[in-house]
């Protein structure tokens, strides 16, 4: 398998699904990513009844995915990103508890839950090949929601397209896509039943993968490649406004 580049964390905040898949395509990490809007008016919301929603869209996706994902780091960032909360090495028993009382703790409207995890995965030894072996993989998967006063309450579930590869394990005959991806269907379509909303998106940062509604619709070519980021608008020039030595001859 090619290198693999640190999970996404950090200062920068993606603003929205585009700007998520542009930060890993500048990373030159390709993703798939699955997703739905909820239509809400949060202006009309109280900040209780926002952090109440975003608590909830946590628990639904962690609840779909148990078994399958471990929180690793979160970040919560208030409207405007006045205020942004990392936490590390997440305890699966108590994180949702330790979200609870940073949420009771903001003075702000909430805009960003960022919860990056590990997968977890069997894989089969060579020296035992009939007992798999289960282990987090440090594969970065991120979930993310995006709520808040300028927002409709959107959340993504993003995962590296390397698990669901034409590549074969040592020993396995199976591809790595045919072992992993039905257990990325029934976790997406929990999802759905779980959070009442059906995928409706589903994007990628490249044209390598082939992604439908509930994974990877067919094996990922062995190293894919992100499509090039927007390029970055360079900002207005300033007039020139010389001083008294450049008037003087």
């Amino acid at each position: 398998m090619p290198p693999k580049p640190p999970p996404p964390r950090g200062p920068q905040i993606p603003t929205g699904i585009d700007d998520f898949l542009a930060e890993h395509s500048k990373r030159n990490f390709v993703v798939g990513s699955w997703g739905f809007g909820s239509k809400l008016d949060f202006t009309k919301m109280s900040q209780e009844e926002t952090n109440v929603w975003f608590f909830e869209q946590v628990f639904n996706f962690l609840r779909s995915f148990f078994g399958l994902l471990v929180p690793d780091n979160l970040e919560v960032i208030t409207y405007n990103a006045k205020k942004q909360i990392n936490k590390e090495k997440l305890n699966q028993m108590t994180f949702l508890d330790e979200l609870m009382l940073i949420m009771k703790g903001l003075t702000e409207p909430l805009w960003v839950v960022r919860l990056n995890a590990n997968i977890v995965g069997f894989l089969r030894t060579e020296w035992d090949p009939d007992k798999p072996v289960r282990l987090q993989i440090q594969e970065p998967a991120s979930f993310i929601v995006w709520g808040g006063p300028d927002e409709q309450g959107t959340q993504t579930f993003s995962i590296s397209y390397r698990l669901f590869s034409e590549q074969k394990l040592e020993g396995e005959n199976a591809l790595l896509w045919s072992m992993n991806q039905p257990l990325l269907e029934k976790a997406l379509k929990k999802w759905e039943r779980q959070s009442r909303h059906q995928i409706d998106i589903v994007r990628a940062n490249s044209d390598d993968i082939s992604l439908y509604r509930h994974g990877f619709s067919k094996p990922a070519p062995a190293t894919a490649r992100p499509k090039p980021p927007p390029k970055e608008e360079a900002p207005p020039k300033e007039d020139f406004v010389p001083d008294l030595d450049d008037l003087l001859l």
